[in-house]
């Protein structure tokens, strides 16, 4: 039996993370954070992954310390349906939950055929409750979007990574069966419970295995995007749209960078997503040559379409710095990009164990160099590491009403 539908996003509009507010006269940015905002909350993880407004609040709590632009409640949306539905997990004292990949879930076709069989709640099942009131009380915070793990990911999820590319070169048919279990049987009825609980809009999903060097472009245009626009098409019936951030270039070789397999990473970023939007994710980006990234929405920049980019800081950068790094490698995007594309930032995944002062120091490098419109020269704005109190402090004063 379902919950009775929320109605505090009843009409809302907008991705929260995702959109610009006019109302900001800067580049804004946003964050991933989960571990690290269980360090500074000593919020443990038994309590942060299974209480939702312990997440939601924590997360809160830190996106205000650190002068985020929006507050992103961004869960371990990679197994959350497979746990649902009997996948086998790894729970740490201090980490995010893991799939356990040493027993997966589909080790065969026979498991296949057992799990379509298998009815599974969407409300109720695994961590479901957890993560639909997540959301839920997300709308507090200006979000309207579900969240689901992206069809090539879950794959991954379900499979392994090895196991999964071997029954896409030795075993189509099976690929093909499981990639349409996932979209019609598992994605389809979780995102229609997503909406009927909360009236979402919207559902983003990261697709973090769907990326070069872990598939080929090729790979990607043939398993990724036709899945994507499949589920792209079934959930438009159900009113909601959705977006998949699949076909990342996360090359960490810096002498295999290419411009041509970067922008066919581009071509598949943009299938799936229906819009042109492009991800600066999970690679070594303040490595990259940002040039390219020119060279291919120039094309879309001369038919006057608005070209969103989403520019990520790299977790290890974040963790290891040095902060003249840190802002350097912001600046750097800010000239090269933000004048004449929707730039926004996204500070990937920050580790447990980043400094502080490393974060405040990237906030405030997108806040002052990012000021709208974006200076002719950047050299010419005085920047300064802002000297901040610790989290301790700031929830003391919190509390105390004192800011």
């Amino acid at each position: 039996m379902g919950k009775e539908k929320s109605k505090k996003g009843a009409g809302s509009k907008g991705l929260s993370g995702l959109i610009i507010d006019p109302e900001k006269p800067w580049i804004q940015v946003i964050a991933q954070m989960p571990d690290h905002i269980m360090t500074l909350t000593e919020e443990p993880a038994k309590k942060f992954y299974h209480d939702a407004k312990v997440f939601v609040e924590s997360t809160a709590d830190v996106s205000g310390y650190y002068q985020l632009d929006s507050c992103t409640p961004i869960t371990d949306v990679y197994n959350l349906e497979i746990e649902a539905m009997g996948g086998k997990m790894i729970y740490g004292e201090n980490s995010m939950p893991t799939i356990d990949f040493r027993d997966p879930l589909i080790k065969n076709l026979e498991d296949l055929h057992k799990l379509k069989k298998k009815e599974v709640d969407w409300y109720n099942d695994g961590r479901l409750p957890y993560a639909l009131e997540c959301i839920n009380l997300s709308l507090d915070y200006e979000g309207v979007a579900g969240s689901f793990c992206a069809p090539f990911s879950m794959a991954v999820g379900m499979r392994s990574y090895p196991a999964l590319i071997k029954d896409m070169k030795k075993r189509p048919d099976f690929a093909h069966e499981l990639f349409t279990f996932i979209i019609d049987d598992v994605l389809v009825p979780y995102i229609k419970v997503q909406n009927d609980y909360t009236d979402i809009l919207m559902a983003f999903a990261p697709d973090a295995w769907a990326s070069v060097p872990n598939l080929s472009v090729k790979d990607m245009k043939e398993w990724v995007v036709p899945y994507t626009e499949r589920l792209r098409e079934k959930c438009k019936k159900l009113g909601v749209m959705i977006m998949c951030s699949s076909g990342t270039y996360s090359e960490e070789q810096l002498d295999k960078f290419d411009a041509e397999i970067l922008h066919g990473c581009f071509d598949v970023g943009i299938a799936c997503t229906g819009a042109p939007m492009l991800f600066l994710l999970y690679g070594p980006w303040q490595d990259y040559p940002l040039e390219p990234v020119r060279d291919y929405t120039a094309k879309l920049r001369e038919e006057s379409i608005n070209v969103t980019i989403t520019a990520g800081v790299n977790a290890r950068l974040l963790r290891d710095g040095p902060v003249e790094k840190i802002v350097d490698t912001i600046k750097h995007y800010i000239d090269i990009l933000g004048r004449d594309h929707s730039l926004s930032f996204f500070l990937d995944n920050i580790p447990a164990d980043a400094p502080s002062d490393h974060i405040h120091a990237a906030v405030a490098a997108i806040h002052t160099y990012g000021r709208l419109p974006i200076a002719d020269n950047l050299d010419d704005i005085e920047f300064k590491i802002p000297k901040r109190e610790s989290f301790k402090e700031w929830k003391k004063k919190l509390t105390d009403g004192t800011i």
